[in-house]
């Protein structure tokens, strides 16, 4: 099934045109649509759309095929599905051969009428879908993680033209397009060169299991690597991780960071988040992920005709006035609820970060049975209510809740630490000490994140 491309001939106000006066006329950039971006835990980058009518937020997800809405939220909305002659699969597996057609399809001053738009096998955390390069690169389009920006220009215009910010260095990068919408980089990983993919859908850069121990020798159990837990709240999926010396593109040096190394759980063709388009057999498992761990410092214009990425240095944030006694990453989440606010996701994630800065916890319980109400039975809003309850002494509720969560994910490392801290609260101390042990056996990082809010272990 031939899916179109997005926006096509429906732009709804006039271009606008960015350049200095030492450009010839045609050379000028044009603007077609600027969208202000939400920045979801400084790593996850959420674009509001409108869909028949009704505002959703999107993650942005370069490293995506296809643009995609989950099936609670085509559900909501009521759009018939019907079946596509393709599939995704999730890197658990989970297969959709579904798609829903969107009557409009709103995005800034952009707006696309009778879209078709696959729907995601699983659910794609707070967000109600993801926006992907498949309806993205008929423009040239840049991100400003800085200003949280996401503009798309017209891709006509002379070669080079187009950094208009004002930057002291902007690296020249070129970039193949794997599938028509994969945006690939040469990457240098300890003076190692590799392909990479662009994903801004990952928020953390990543290696693959393989690709990890042919380059590097590298396996879980080599000196310097150490569990990360498990990929998407997966059982499966378990990770590591690895510190490296240098990560290089372009003009852009990342001095000693620190990467996921991940399984391979859909044959040869796996990304940290998002899905996989089945139907192509010549799209192979990238060996890098550059993710936003790397991306939310920069400030990237990616010309569609020269393919190139150009890239600076983002300006730091503007400073943001919040609510009193309230953090910005709570702010962000209030935003992304009047947006969205019956999303069952960003619910818990509201509730959950209410519970760890210990503000408005009636309120972060009420946010957690919304949560439940919309989509019962979910571990992560399980693990957060008995996280909340426990925020308010209620240690017997708390029990039970953390009970219910590690039934349905008995490896739940969070669940399994703050399981055995109610324990200890009931008396229970033999069931605290095999409780935290066995958390720290999913994460060696859980004791340190939870004793940086003042559990200790």
């Amino acid at each position: 099934m031939r899916f179109k491309t997005l926006f096509g001939l429906a732009l709804l106000v006039a271009a606008c045109a960015f350049g200095t006066a030492s450009y010839a006329q045609n050379c000028s950039i044009k603007l077609q649509a600027t969208v202000d971006m939400l920045m979801l835990d400084s790593l996850r980058p959420m674009v509001p759309v409108t869909i028949n009518g009704a505002p959703k937020l999107l993650l942005l997800d370069t490293g995506g095929f296809t643009t995609q809405l989950t099936r609670e939220t085509a559900k909501e909305l009521g759009m018939k599905t019907r079946e596509a002659r393709m599939e995704i699969r999730d890197v658990s597996g989970n297969v959709s051969r579904d798609y829903v057609t969107a009557d409009t399809f709103t995005l800034g001053q952009l707006t696309a009428l009778n879209q078709r738009l696959l729907v995601s096998p699983s659910s794609l955390g707070p967000s109600d879908g993801i926006l992907s390069s498949d309806l993205m690169l008929a423009y040239d389009v840049e991100m400003d993680f800085g200003a949280n920006k996401l503009n798309y220009f017209s891709p006509d215009h002379c070669p080079g033209k187009v950094v208009y910010w004002e930057a002291p260095a902007v690296a020249e990068i070129p970039f193949t397009l794997r599938g028509n919408s994969q945006i690939h980089v040469e990457i240098k990983l300890d003076g190692k060169v590799f392909d990479a993919i662009v994903d801004t859908g990952a928020t953390r850069s990543g290696i693959s299991v393989p690709t990890a121990r042919s380059a590097f020798g590298l396996g879980p159990d080599s000196p310097g690597v150490s569990l990360a837990g498990n990929l998407n709240n997966d059982p499966k999926l378990s990770s590591y991780r690895y510190t490296f010396s240098t990560l290089a593109f372009g003009g852009v040096t990342v001095n000693h960071p620190t990467l996921l190394i991940v399984p391979d759980r859909v044959g040869t063709r796996e990304k940290l988040s998002g899905s996989i388009v089945r139907d192509d057999l010549n799209i192979k498992l990238p060996s890098l992920i550059l993710g936003m761990d790397v991306m939310r410092d920069l400030r990237i214009y990616l010309s569609v005709k020269e393919k190139k990425m150009y890239v600076s240095a983002a300006a730091p944030h503007p400073p943001e006035a919040v609510a009193p006694g309230q953090s910005r990453a709570l702010n962000d989440l209030d935003k992304a609820l009047r947006l969205s606010p019956t999303n069952a996701d960003l619910l818990n994630a509201r509730c959950y970060l209410r519970a760890i800065e210990m503000v408005k916890l009636d309120d972060a319980l009420s946010d957690c049975e919304a949560s439940l109400r919309s989509r019962p039975n979910r571990f992560p809003t399980l693990d957060s209510k008995g996280f909340v309850l426990y925020r308010l002494a209620r240690y017997q509720e708390a029990l039970d809740s953390f009970n219910a969560a590690l039934k349905l994910n008995p490896k739940l490392a969070p669940s399994l630490y703050m399981r055995g801290q109610t324990k200890r609260k009931l008396g229970d101390v033999a069931g605290a000490f095999a409780d935290i042990a066995a958390a720290k056996a999913v994460n060696t990082d859980v004791v340190t994140r939870f004793s940086s809010i003042g559990i200790a272990e």
